[in-house]
């Protein structure tokens, strides 16, 4: 019995294998790549949106039209988008399988009314928001925001995230809350409201009517200038606190610190508590005295300055 052999023809040999590498290759790339996006609902101009994305990055801006519109990819592994418009609320929300192993990264770009609220909670997905007027609530776990404020109350909680806030000079009310994450506040008027356990605070603020600031292990430094019947009132337990003033100064101080030095550049020198503890503190009225200025640390030190 004789074998034959036969040598493979031209279909079958480097040119068909190369073609078949290639889909392959094609194939394998398209299961990588997340979905794209790219869906509108109508929505009313001072209407309210919600959005919820677990890792990635969420990027609202506002537009003139009365419309929700959603773009940018969609992650690997999340089972779908949900998106839907009840009332005056807009929903917008990556949804998970029950077991998220796998799951990749999900970038939505969002516009929105530019009257509208909004609503935005992530774990690790990194928040920014440009030119919507209405209220704000942005909250993350380990994730950065970045925001501009209007007129309208702006609220920021991360624990781990850096927030920065960008005003207009309009009075609001801003809250502001991290655990050990850094925040830096320009041109933000009214009522400002800051709570940090280790993160640093700068506080470049425009006119303040009422501030209330509380730090346990974090620095803070703030800047404004105090309105008429302004309360200030700053705490810290280790960190250092740093207040420069804007303009004209109107108020009754009572600065005081446990183990730390008090310098001020206006006003009487600071005067020890007691013959036999480190404390120090500094009591006046600067003008009539309509406001009011406290501060106190325990371990830390407080400069108090006119620019």
């Amino acid at each position: 019995m004789s074998l034959l052999l036969r040598t493979p023809s031209p279909a079958c040999g480097k040119p068909a294998l190369a073609g078949l590498l290639g889909l392959l290759l094609f194939a394998s790339s398209a299961a990588l790549a997340g979905t794209s996006l790219n869906e509108r609902r109508p929505a009313e101009p001072t209407g309210h949106v919600e959005v919820s994305n677990t890792a990635g990055t969420v990027s609202i801006s506002g537009w003139d039209r009365r419309e929700v519109e959603v773009t940018g990819e969609l992650g690997k592994g999340a089972e779908r988008l949900e998106f839907e418009t009840s009332g005056k609320v807009t929903h917008v929300r990556v949804i998970l399988p029950k077991k998220t192993r796998n799951v990749e990264s999900s970038e939505l770009v969002i516009r929105v009314p530019a009257g509208s609220s909004i609503a935005v909670n992530t774990v690790s997905a990194d928040v920014q928001v440009r030119g919507v007027q209405g209220s704000q609530r942005l909250q993350t776990v380990s994730a950065n925001i970045d925001t501009e404020s209007a007129a309208e109350d702006v609220e920021c909680k991360t624990v781990s995230g850096d927030v920065e806030i960008r005003g207009s000079g309009a009075p609001t009310l801003l809250t502001l809350t991290t655990v050990s994450g850094d925040a830096t506040v320009d041109r933000v008027a009214g009522e400002v409201n800051a709570n940090t356990v280790s993160g640093d605070f700068r506080l470049d603020l425009g006119a303040v009517s009422r501030s209330r600031l509380r730090s346990t292990s974090g620095d803070m430094s703030m800047s404004g200038q105090l309105t008429a019947d302004a309360r200030i009132d700053v705490e810290a337990i280790s960190g250092d606190v740093r207040v420069d003033f804007d303009g004209p100064v109107n108020a009754e101080f009572d600065v005081s610190t446990f183990n730390g030095d008090i310098r001020n550049c206006f006003g009487p020198k600071p005067v020890r508590t007691s013959e036999y503890a480190p404390g120090r503190e500094l009591r006046f009225r600067e003008g009539p005295g309509s406001g009011r200025v406290r501060i106190k640390t325990l371990n830390g030190d407080v400069d108090v300055c006119r620019r």
